[in-house]
């Protein structure tokens, strides 16, 4: 059996990077007003394809039915 060897994030000294002398560049801020709009349209639109995709299988269940029975 082969092992696999698992990717480490390099050590970071954290101690250095908090003293004045250095700055350390934060990320940019994030509305997260509209991360949770965002996140609730992509909600929204993939249960519009779900809804879509199992109507669309029952109606072709319900026409493949429709057309053995006669």
């Amino acid at each position: 059996m082969r092992l696999k060897r698992r990717k480490r994030a390099p050590n970071i000294n954290i101690s250095s990077q908090l003293t004045d002398k250095f700055n350390i560049d934060t990320p940019q801020k994030v509305n997260v007003g509209a991360l949770k709009l965002r996140i609730k349209k992509e909600e929204k639109k993939e249960s519009l394809k779900n809804k879509a995709l199992v109507f669309t299988i029952f109606f072709t269940l319900g026409t493949v039915g429709y057309f053995m029975s006669n």
